[in-house]
């Protein structure tokens, strides 16, 4: 492979989030690299006139790849790029000169290592304190690693690999981590390299965004190029390793074992913000197809948005809540006030009206307003009609209210397409099911809307249209109770069809919601999960007792095999899906037909928070984190049929990242409200005190932890400019706009 050479016009050492080793920080620069006009899956190298090479995670070549590095030193750079294919293709190109933008300095520190040793054929070498590490020489084929052990779970940042002036650099290398030398060993998907090109004596710099991990694996698959072991030349070598990093953790909780607080800081690195992830555009927006799915960001269809708004709106400033925001300006409304699946299309998959995006869409909104307390966000207008943000949200809600029928307390859908009768279609995100006419699915989501537009309103200071809203809230809650309890299975169904025909497959992810949201009674609550928990079984469901939570991270979708229904509860879209026994579709061998979908996972822990409080969560926690601790959730595993739809995970599962969110409105029970932030902690037992390092409320960087050391709360300035609110482990406290604290009732 071709060196890379660049033009030295002074350094500058380009900062993410973080300063590094040796040198005064100047900010960042964020590095841009395009090939276009082809489909090669490529990664990007750039080498900085500095010293240093930089590479990024694969993508396709047609699309813009951007990556911010940190900086040590004020001045330009000169910039040239190399993309590598994984044919060993390559194309060259530059940036050319290159300013460095202003930032904050985190103060990044070198994290020392106890013990590195070389292994190569199975065959482990001696314990060292310090470089050169080289694989054998002579040996150009076969797995060679080099293991780095640190002394405690750090944060890490940036891997720094020094090559060695004489050996080799991997030619084909990839990057493991554990959280002991023991293992289990896993993969960072962003750092899998093949054809690397030659660095010379320039640093190698990967980004690892913020990874919780205390060992390193260097899988070297590849030591030479073939022309070089040809001539004599073998093996590889690097001089140093170094890693960047340290400081808190974004989640942090005294008290908690290490493996849990790496396990609630790596699951939303791979669900919430997607970091290490590989992404076919750049883009955590889009999905990437096998062999390298995994988790994203969010996904531009209204249906996502109000996940996408608890995923983001905490992060204030982040680019991708401000993308958020975007996609919330640009869903088209009809004259009637119904809202769109996407953008461009009207129906979901062109295929069916989801009238549940009516309730979604204002959801997301007030969430979002609520924690940012921007207003000019909600005067946005739309490019196309001039239709603000606010009033599109209001209007959504006036569709439910008047249109579907919601002043009386339920939501009706209209039309044959959406009667919840076999010759109707779905209406919702769990679309193989016929959910129609009365949903319980879509009458949740309204009731969930209903509130979160009292707060929006009365945070405005619409304390009328406010009062109107808040006094429909009991009334759709007792509508709900009436409509969807079914006394005989002791647990709410999914839908009453227009025949008046009660649909009930034992449907956990309904049954999760309802309670996260507060819609049970106290004894249907009780019902409910006494038979989640399988001390309560149903007569007749395929599903009982323990198998319920088969897969343990998640419950099964439903309890009740769809198959063999006298009137089909499904649609089997033309035939792709066959839910006979050995079909693409049978019990326990599709997400909707007794797989899981992991983001359930999060209103099953709100349920259980709200109605049994921190010893009903403790079992699905563990449960969950006993999960992580084995492959990260890097799961998708397919049925005899070959479809890798059995869990919903990856991939198009962005909304997998709530799980980890929980951390923020479960354990540490933040919530936006009208008044201001509402915290009421519920720390696992053990846990001294539960820590988030930055969430952004109303423009200011906050610091917020919960203790078991305070008996009132205070609020302090922090030397970085965030303030530092400090609360009780037990009680309810508010956060008001004007940054004082109170307790709430």
């Amino acid at each position: 492979m071709k060196k890379i050479f660049l033009i030295g016009l002074g350094a500058a050492w380009l900062a993410w989030g973080g300063s590094a080793q040796g040198g005064k920080e100047e900010g960042w620069l964020p590095l841009e690299a395009q090939v276009g006009g082809r489909q090669e899956l490529v990664y990007y190298v750039w080498e900085i006139s500095d010293g240093r090479v930089v590479p990024s995670a694969r993508g396709f070549a047609e699309a813009t790849c951007r990556l911010p590095v940190p900086a040590t030193r004020s001045g330009p750079v000169e910039v040239r790029w190399q993309a590598v294919g994984l044919s060993g293709w390559t194309a060259e190109g530059k940036m050319g000169r290159v300013e460095p933008q202003p930032g904050p300095d985190p103060g990044w520190k070198k994290i020392p290592w106890e013990a590195a040793w070389v292994t190569a054929d199975g065959v482990a070498g001696p314990k060292r304190s310090e470089g050169p590490y080289r694989g054998q020489p002579g040996l150009a084929g076969g797995i060679h690693s080099l293991t780095l052990e640190g002394k405690t779970v750090e944060r890490w940042e940036w891997l720094k690999l020094t090559p060695e002036k004489e050996g080799g650099f991997p030619w084909h290398f990839c990057l493991q981590v554990s959280l002991g030398p023991e293992g289990p060993w896993f993969p960072v998907p962003s750092a899998d390299f093949v054809f690397f090109p030659d660095p010379g004596r320039k640093e190698v710099w990967i980004p690892l965004r913020g990874l919780m991990a205390r060992c390193l694996r260097i899988g070297v698959t590849g030591m030479r190029p073939p022309e070089r072991a040809a001539a004599g030349e073998a093996g590889w070598a690097l001089r140093a390793v170094e890693i960047l990093g340290g400081g808190p953790p974004r989640f942090g909780a005294e008290g908690a074992e290490v493996g849990e607080v790496a396990a609630w800081n790596n699951l939303w690195l791979n669900f919430g913000l997607a970091g290490n992830e590989v992404h076919q555009r750049f883009d955590g927006w889009w999905e990437t197809d096998r062999p390298l799915e995994g988790g994203m960001v969010c996904i531009g269809s209204t249906e996502w948005l109000g996940w996408g708004a608890r995923k983001l709106s905490w992060l204030g400033a982040d680019p991708e809540a401000r993308r958020l925001e975007e996609f919330l300006l640009r869903v088209p409304r009809e004259e009637s006030g119904l809202l769109w699946a996407s953008p461009d299309m009207r129906k979901h998959l062109n295929h069916s009206v989801h009238y549940v995006n009516n309730a979604i869409y204002p959801s997301a909104v007030a969430h979002h307003y609520l924690f940012q307390r921007d207003r000019a966000f909600l005067d946005r207008p739309d490019s196309k009609t001039g239709e603000t943000i606010l009033a599109k949200a209001r209007r959504a809600m006036d569709y439910q209210l008047e249109d579907l029928g919601g002043w009386s307390g339920l939501v009706t859908y209209p039309g044959e397409e959406a009667d919840g009768t076999p010759r109707s279609r779905g209406t919702n995100y769990w679309d193989i099911w016929l959910f129609g006419h009365e949903c319980a699915y879509g009458n949740a989501l309204f009731y969930e809307s209903l509130g979160a537009m009292v707060e929006l309103e009365e945070a405005l200071g619409e304390t009328k249209r406010a009062k109107v809203l808040r006094d429909l809230l009991p009334v759709v809650r007792e509508r709900y109770q009436q409509t969807f309890w079914n006394a005989e299975t002791g647990r709410m169904a999914g839908w009453v069809d227009r025949e008046g025909r009660k649909v009930d497959y034992g449907f956990t992810f309904v049954n999760a919601m309802a309670l996260a949201m507060g819609l049970p009674t106290e004894a249907q609550a009780d019902s409910i999960l006494a038979w989640l928990d399988g001390k309560r079984e149903v007569a007749g469901d395929t599903s009982k007792g323990a198998d319920i939570y088969h897969f343990g991270f998640v419950a099964r979708a439903n309890t009740l095999d769809a198959f063999g229904a006298a009137v089909s509860p499904v649609q089997t879209w033309n035939g792709a899906l066959d839910l006979g026994p050995g079909g693409n579709g049978a019990y326990g061998e599709q997400i909707q037909n007794g797989g899981g979908i992991f983001y359930v996972s999060y209103y099953d822990l709100h349920g259980r928070r709200r109605h049994g409080g921190e010893a009903a969560v403790r079992p699905l926690r563990e449960k969950i984190l006993a999960e992580v601790a084995r492959d990260q959730l890097r799961r998708r595993p397919a049925n005899a049929q070959g479809s890798a739809h059995v869990l919903g995970l990856l991939r198009e599962f962005p909304e997998s990242g709530l799980v980890p969110y929980f951390f923020v409105d479960g354990i540490l029970g933040v919530e936006p409200v009208a008044a201001g932030l509402r915290v009421s902690p519920l720390l696992p037992r053990g846990w001294k005190s539960a820590v988030v390092e930055e969430l952004r409320f109303a423009g200011q960087p906050w610091k917020i932890t919960a203790t078991t050391a305070l008996s009132s709360p205070r609020v302090d300035n922090l030397a970085d400019g965030r303030r530092h609110l400090r609360v009780p482990a037990t009680g309810r406290w508010l956060l008001g706009t004007d940054g004082k604290v109170k307790a709430q009732p």
